[in-house]
């Protein structure tokens, strides 16, 4: 460092980088726990660490010697593409406004810029989220700034103004169980103001300054906020509650937080009882998460506000937590009981840009298998052993292979790459995962995908694809998952898969009989039929007519592919 005092040199930004990661890493479980808004999926924790850790891969490929700038926007461009949930768009947004706030590429960052960056990243998140809500990472980002400017402009040099932006942002995250009935009523803090406390104040360790709360004494937390004994309070173990120097897994007791008539908070045990685990509502049925690439190949990004605007809008009008991020590349992010209708929703809006990386994960199914059980307070299990990846083209296919447990990868405009394939995978949560492909191309890209596991995958240690060649093996498998235990899911998907014969055919009564005719067998027990929804419905008559009269007693099974075409899958088993 060239001063100490007013530069925010290169080495400060990738050592940023990295406490980021640690910290957030170190305190995933914690703030999972602390998960209850806006679903109480226990995932918060997991998504901000995998949002960073993919910020933090991008900003390994730039070259030493680049500037500051550079390494901020490769910060924030990784971090928007791999972000994970509602919070890790919104930090994603928030680490983009920080990096853009200035067109210097090497110019020095001072304590004014400094204070200048957190504006444009409050600005930046406010402006990403269809409906702001107070009390949340949106709350404690504008702590963060307000708290910024204002130590800046009493002259305070560049540290003062990070520690400002860190307290500010810390008491926001403090006032956020009266600013959100849910948290109150849970009895914890935002788990997403929390994480952006912690991002703040790696940036204070990557400075070499410590939190004015935790200087002079003995209790300094080792993972991640820092605390004086009785200071203040954080989140651990998804309670308000004092953190502590000990380890990650160490009981704390639970307290829980009452205001009084002049709004401070009083704290402390509730006749040694645990805070009320009050049911929290899940505000849709489906995740929907999806890429808009309006560079088109050419590097030119389509009109940035325009866009971003127009897919808020249009994704506001099928669900809710509609948050979209991003220039050139957008990243959006909305809660809905239609994925279809969303997916067509923002390729309405996008115009001639293109929809990729779309993830499909069913809540419901998410907050079970984090042992919620409808309660506000997640306590996060182990790390289950199996997932389950299913790739379609077949809009009309995502809720059904959803709901079955498996995280959905819809193939819109162009071919899911092994980077693509990887993020679904992890997103399962998952040690090993199998991945059903649904076509040839994409078991080639999954495998591919299975040879970049590594550091910065999560949890997962293994890709397994298994031979599902069509949309319609991907849906017997699925189906034979379900019959049977968590610890049977691979073993039950494959002895299906074996079974499962499938062939594609125009809808024409000449093709369609001889089709039947090869592909059903005396035993068969089902015929799924997956038309375009271009056939003519008495084709379908027809079909079902054939089957009925070849294998007397055969079940007929009709599936909406959402495909805009003129074939028929059919599939016997």
């Amino acid at each position: 460092m060239t001063d100490g005092t007013e530069h925010i040199e290169p080495a400060v930004v990738r050592a940023w980088v990295a406490e980021t990661v640690r910290t957030l890493g170190e305190a995933r479980a914690r703030i999972d726990r602390a998960n209850v808004f806006p679903v109480a999926d226990a995932d918060t924790g997991t998504n901000l660490f995998l949002t960073v850790t993919e910020g933090a891969r991008a900003v390994g490929e730039v070259p030493d010697g680049a500037p500051v700038d550079t390494l901020l926007l490769a910060f924030a461009r990784g971090a928007l593409i791999g972000a994970r949930g509602n919070s890790g768009v919104i930090l994603s947004e928030f680490l983009r406004g920080f990096a853009g706030a200035t067109t210097v590429a090497d110019e020095p960052v001072g304590s004014l810029r400094v204070a200048t960056r957190l504006e444009a990243a409050a600005r930046s998140s406010y402006a990403a989220v269809a409906v702001p809500v107070p009390g949340t990472i949106l709350t404690a980002a504008d702590g963060a700034a307000v708290a910024a400017r204002l130590a800046a402009d009493a002259g305070a040099d560049r540290n003062g103004v990070v520690l400002a932006a860190r307290s500010g942002a810390h008491e926001a995250m403090l006032r956020s169980p009266r600013e959100l009935d849910v948290l109150s009523r849970a009895g914890v803090l935002d788990a997403g103001a929390f994480g952006l406390v912690l991002v703040l104040d790696a940036l204070c360790r990557a400075l070499g300054v410590v939190a004015a709360d935790a200087a002079g004494t003995d209790d300094v937390a080792t993972d991640g906020l820092r605390l004086g004994p009785g200071s203040s309070l954080s989140v651990v173990d998804g309670t308000m509650a004092p953190m502590t120097s000990g380890p990650a897994d160490e009981d704390v007791t639970d307290v829980t937080a009452s205001v009084t008539a002049q709004g401070s908070d009083v704290v402390g045990p509730v006749n040694g009882a645990a805070p009320e685990h009050a049911p929290v509502g899940i505000d849709g049925e489906f995740e929907v998460m999806l890429v808009v690439d309006g560079t088109d190949g050419t590097g030119t990004p389509a009109p940035s506000s325009s866009l971003a605007d127009a897919l808020r809008a249009a994704l506001a009008q099928v669900g809710d937590s509609v948050v979209v991020v991003g220039e050139g590349v957008w990243q959006a992010h909305v809660h809905t009981d239609d994925p279809a209708r969303a997916v067509q929703a923002a390729r309405t809006a996008a115009g001639g840009a293109r929809l990729r990386q779309v993830c499909v994960r069913h809540l419901p199914t998410q907050v079970a298998a984090r042992g919620l059980h409808g309660h506000a307070v997640p306590t996060p299990g182990e790390v289950p052993e199996h997932g389950v990846v299913a790739i379609t083209s077949a809009p009309g296919l995502v809720p059904d292979l959803a709901r079955s447990g498996a995280v959905v990868l819809l193939a819109t405009d162009q071919a899911p790459t092994p980077g693509e394939v990887l993020r679904v995978a992890v997103d399962t949560g998952a040690r090993r995962v199998a991945v059903l492909p649904g076509s040839e191309d994409a078991a080639g890209v999954a495998r591919e995908a299975g040879g970049l596991v590594g550091t910065g995958a999560g949890d997962l240690r293994g890709i397994e694809v298994l031979d599902a060649p069509t949309d319609l093996h991907v849906v017997a498998a699925l189906a034979a998952a379900t019959l049977g235990s968590v610890d049977d899911v691979v073993s039950l998907m494959r002895a299906t898969l074996d079974d499962v014969r499938a062939v594609q055919v125009p809808a024409d009564g000449a093709l369609v009989r001889p089709a039947l005719e090869g592909l059903l067998r005396a035993d068969d027990e089902v015929l799924t039929v997956l038309p375009g929804r271009r056939v003519d419905p008495v084709v379908i008559d027809v079909v079902a007519g054939i089957a009925r009269q070849r294998v007397p007693g055969i079940e007929v099974v009709v599936l909406d592919s959402g495909r805009d075409h003129a074939d028929l899958e059919l599939g016997a088993e």
